[in-house]
């Protein structure tokens, strides 16, 4: 049922038209554009630390893969570095450099598809459970 709007008598789904409706205060939306951004900043912190967190370990160690030996390159790309105990099941190892064996591209494909393929991960995964009292 058509209406007229209260303010300028134009058609509208109710009593006022689109222009004249009534909005949320502006204090409100910010408010939760804040909350938004703020989010955002996080997530934003966290992948630069993450990728900060990397790049250390490729100054560290050879940049070769942990199971075969061989060369990575010179570039470190995410690909080559594997988290032995998932990050999001065990948030402690995250940013553990112990928790973290670089594979070849292939390597991590397979490790991915079973988890139990390399007997070096599968050592390194009991040593750090061990240390998370976690077994």
């Amino acid at each position: 049922m058509k209406q007229k709007c209260k303010t300028c008598n134009c058609s509208s789904e109710s009593e006022y038209c689109f222009r004249h409706k009534p909005r949320k205060p502006m204090s409100k939306m910010s408010s939760l554009l804040h909350k938004k951004l703020d989010k955002s900043e996080e997530v934003n912190r966290n992948i630069s630390d993450r990728n900060e967190f990397f790049l250390q370990i490729w100054k560290k160690r050879p940049h070769k893969s942990e199971i075969s030996g061989e060369f990575l390159g010179n570039e470190p790309l995410t690909v080559f570095f594997h988290h032995i105990l998932p990050k999001e099941k065990y948030p402690q190892g995250a940013l553990d450099e112990e928790n973290i064996i670089l594979l070849t591209l292939q390597e991590h494909d397979q490790v991915e598809m079973d988890m139990y393929r390399y007997e070096e991960i599968n050592t390194r995964r009991e040593n750090l459970l061990i240390k998370y009292n976690l077994k």
